[in-house]
């Protein structure tokens, strides 16, 4: 087999055409699914103050729901089936709006504690409860600070920061800020040593402070604390770090700044710092933003900082693109961490504050939530993106491919998320804000693979389709082929109708006469247009088409040679209107075999001959042709020929054919001619040629 054939059936093969139509298809067909299955249950109206966590490290959490009751505050610790173990009250009362309840270890043994903060008029308290240890630490009541009271209400917020032992007495000691709104204080940083019973307090200052985070960020292996720093202008009385700019403040583990705070000036200022780390490079990367319309203020930007504080590198958002509230996040990851940005668009930056990566956003993520966590127990954290407009909730990874989403009735306050463990249940999460409790699942889902099956199928649904069309084609062109041969038979058939012996004889034995008369110009003229003839019918041999003008030349020889052999037995005209060209394609012999039946069967066989009229004019979208003798007709011709009519078969057989091949059909009619008295007067052939 020749390599060229080898190629060309390889090309042909549907299975190789299939390839490219399928990819297009399965490209443009809507998501038939993730490879994750997301699912929401609202939790809502049972409680919104829900939190999962393991008290007593056997793998298994707990369910505390908290909230004010009456007498009491109170925390219920649960299974997870909602079976309650005990629930603890509290005297004071307990605001979620003010503090959430969170978890630790201080004494370091297996059992975690629940701490609460509580509030009694303009007192804040601390509450912990080593829960499951029977002989375990439960202090109530520890008394932190008083709030500055605005008309009567606490506008201050609490919230822990993270577990240290700074001290060295191998007891860990808890770190956590409190923000105020309208009143100056108190907007500090504290550490609480539980077993001294000493609280220690960052300096005074102006500034609103919220949302720490716990993290070594030089490798010391001791805690720096920084966060989320608002310009609220809410204070207009001279104090250090005034909150009529927001700052970057790092605090060491003993509630000093790491570095001189740096300040954004304006109302309306935010700015966000997290830790950074780049290979060997370790440090902070500052998210800055404004919707100040003082000229004055910066414009929002992403900053590179050193742990000193040194600023490394800036980018404005502008310079992104973004010209609104842009959302920054570091994720902490190895060898380098991972910078985002969202907005209209998700862009990922590298330690030169380079776009690296952009695509769209799930949601407008201005107004909307944005958390991380790992969701899926996978060891990557994952991003996750609520819009409360749209009711949606997305999970992505970290190479911004969405995960699963789904619908989730929520708000876009700060979401916390907690994780359930149980044995022969599924890992849950529970994503609670000040006012919705949700547990969402991030599980494979086992429908996606179907998907899978839906593309093979897809594919194989084309190649079948290709290979049905490839074969009815296949049998066309078969078909088509073996009507060909048949137009070729019936030309070869329809020449040796022509070449009649008898035909052929008498003109040589006229040809022969006159050369005997020594009429040789009469001969050799005779014998040239028999040659011409001839000629003509051997070189279109292979043709199934040929000229008006070719066709008209070819009857006029042959009808002339007929003259000369019948001398006055036989007249003849042939008129073609004025509208013919003469190149208008016709099937070949479309005359002549009507031509030589009306001579041979009409004419010849008259006492006193006849005469043979061809007439060519155009109807509409056809050529008409019209043979016409004066002949006996063929009733009576009939009775004395003993033609097979072969000719006429033929001919009627290749314009079936042709048919078969041509969008309009060629026809024919024969007509019977008769005069006034009812006597046959000959006969009419009328064909009809479509143009092309």
């Amino acid at each position: 087999m020749k390599p060229d054939y080898r190629l060309k059936t390889l090309v042909s093969s549907p299975w190789l055409l299939a390839i490219i139509p399928s990819v297009l298809i399965i490209i443009l067909l809507p998501a038939l699914g993730t490879r994750y299955k997301l699912e929401a249950e609202d939790w809502t109206k049972e409680s919104a103050n829900f939190v999962f966590y393991d008290l007593n490290s056997d793998g298994i959490t707990e369910l505390m729901n908290s909230g004010k009751g009456i007498p009491h505050s109170f925390v219920s610790v649960m299974d997870n089936d909602h079976r309650i173990y005990d629930q603890w009250n509290i005297q004071e009362d307990f605001y979620p709006e003010i503090s959430e309840i969170f978890f630790g270890n201080y004494d370091n043994d297996k059992y975690s504690e629940i701490y609460v903060f509580s509030v009694s008029n303009d007192s804040l308290f601390l509450n912990l409860n080593e829960f499951f240890e029977s002989n375990g630490l439960k202090i109530n009541r520890i008394f932190i600070t008083r709030f500055r009271m605005v008309k009567g209400t606490i506008t201050s917020g609490v919230q822990a920061a993270g577990f240290y032992d700074q001290n060295g007495d191998g007891f860990k000691d808890l770190y956590f800020i409190i923000h105020t709104g309208f009143g100056l204080e108190p907007r500090s940083l504290y550490c609480l040593d539980f077993v001294n019973q000493k609280l220690l307090q960052s300096q005074f200052t102006g500034v609103i402070f919220q949302f720490p985070r716990f993290f070594d960020s030089d490798g010391d292996n001791k805690p720096e604390i920084f966060g989320f720093s608002n310009a609220a202008g809410n204070y207009n009385f001279p104090t250090p770090y005034s909150d009529w700019s927001s700052w970057i403040m790092v605090f060491n583990e003993k509630l000093e700044f790491e570095f001189p705070p740096i300040g954004f000036y304006g109302i309306t200022n935010t700015t966000e710092l997290f830790p950074y780390s780049d290979y060997e490079f370790k440090g902070y990367i500052a998210s800055h933003n404004t919707s100040s319309a003082d000229s004055t203020v910066i414009d929002p930007r992403i900053i590179k900082y050193s742990l000193k504080g040194e600023k490394l590198k800036e980018l404005k958002y502008s310079e992104l693109g973004i010209n609104s509230f842009a959302r920054c996040h570091v994720v902490e990851s190895k060898p380098t961490s991972r910078i985002f940005i969202f907005e209209n668009d998700l862009l990922e930056l590298n330690s030169n504050l380079e776009v690296i990566r952009r695509t769209g956003s799930p949601y407008e993520l201005y107004y909307n939530s944005f958390t991380e966590d790992d969701i899926n127990n996978d060891g990557k954290t994952e991003l996750l993106f609520y819009s409360e407009k749209q009711k949606r909730l997305a999970v992505y990874n970290q190479n911004f491919k969405k995960l699963s989403e789904t619908e989730l009735n929520s708000s876009n306050s700060k979401i916390r998320i907690s994780h359930s463990y149980a044995p022969g249940k599924p890992h849950k999460i529970l994503l609670t804000n000040k006012d919705s409790a949700n547990i969402i699942t991030l599980s494979s889902n086992k429908l996606y693979y179907l998907s899978y099956i839906i593309y093979i199928g897809i594919f194989l649904l084309i190649v079948s389709f290709i290979y049905i069309i490839k074969r009815i084609a296949i049998s066309q062109i078969e078909q088509r082929e073996k009507l060909k041969q048949r137009l070729l038979t019936l030309q070869l058939q329809g020449i040796k109708s022509q070449l009649d012996p008898h035909f052929t004889f008498n003109t040589l034995n006229s040809i022969g006469s006159l050369i005997y008369l020594e009429e040789r110009q009469a001969a050799y003229d005779y014998l040239n247009k028999f040659t011409s003839l001839l000629r003509g019918m051997l070189n279109d041999a292979e043709r199934i088409y040929r000229t008006l003008g070719e066709e008209i030349q070819f009857v006029t020889n042959y009808l002339e040679l007929e003259k000369m052999r019948f001398g006055d037995k036989l007249d003849f005209s042939i008129n073609v209107a004025e509208e013919i060209s003469g190149e208008e394609k016709v099937p070949k012999l479309v005359m002549h075999t009507f031509a030589e039946n009306a001579i041979r069967h009409g004419i010849i066989p008259s006492m006193d001959g006849g005469k043979l009229m061809i007439t060519v004019n155009r109807e509409s979208d056809y050529l008409r042709i019209i043979i016409e003798d004066n002949g006996i007709g063929r009733v009576k011709a009939a009775g004395q020929s003993h033609s097979t009519g072969k000719g006429l078969k033929l001919t009627g057989e290749f314009y079936d054919i042709l048919n078969q091949l041509n969008n309009k059909p060629i026809t024919h009619s024969i007509t019977d001619l008769y005069d006034d008295s009812g006597a046959p007067r000959g006969t009419r052939v009328d064909v009809f040629v479509p143009l092309a």
